[in-house]
């Protein structure tokens, strides 16, 4: 009888821990560094600024998932740095540095863009003063926002809302700030529920 009771006080001491480790894990946010995808520094002067808003976008193209995260943000960075040809043939000059605060993967891996603390860029007209932005790979005009990208979207705005006092009210989506689809119809009417 002393020996089923010690078994079972080992076999829960041995099983307990997992289970409450893995509990903590899942719930983490786990955000891939600058430093992790190799982000090359800015190659200009960013406009300082102070975090108010949530403005959610898409990449505007097809998912990825054989890319890694650190194929997209450099090549993103490559993209953002340069004079880059958009796609109706007009050139977009070059920005400092990614456009975005946070990258969301088709796989729902959560990256690191811009210096929360700096003004991000875009190729609409707002004023993006206190604007974080948010993208999530793909164009949700035609594809639909993955499960993953979802729960991480949800834990990043979670975070963001606490980490710099910022009201999950003033979420809006890109075209709720200038005249564009983004972030795409199956993006656009989720965005409400993470008010």
């Amino acid at each position: 009888m002393i020996q089923k009771i010690i078994f079972s006080i080992f076999i829960l001491s041995v099983i307990f821990p997992f289970s409450i480790s893995a509990q903590v894990e899942e719930n983490e946010l786990a955000i891939i560094s600058r430093e992790d995808w190799k982000a090359l520094a800015p190659v200009m002067e960013m406009q300082a600024h102070k975090p108010q808003f949530i403005t959610i976008h898409h990449s505007g193209m097809p998912q990825k998932p054989e890319l890694s995260i650190t194929q997209k943000l450099q090549a993103l960075q490559n993209f953002s740095q340069n004079d880059s040809p958009m796609a109706d043939g007009s050139i977009k000059k070059a920005w400092p540095d990614v456009p975005y605060h946070f990258y969301i993967a088709s796989n729902g891996e959560l990256a690191e863009g811009r210096d929360i603390n700096f003004q991000g860029d875009s190729n609409t007209d707002y004023d993006l003063e206190g604007h974080v932005l948010i993208v999530l790979e793909g164009d949700f005009n035609k594809e639909k926002v993955v499960p993953e990208q979802w729960e991480s979207l949800k834990k990043l705005v979670s975070h963001i809302s606490s980490e710099y006092e910022v009201s999950p009210e003033t979420i809006s989506g890109h075209k709720d700030q200038a005249e564009t689809t983004c972030p795409g119809t199956d993006l656009y009417r989720r965005l409400s529920q993470l008010k």
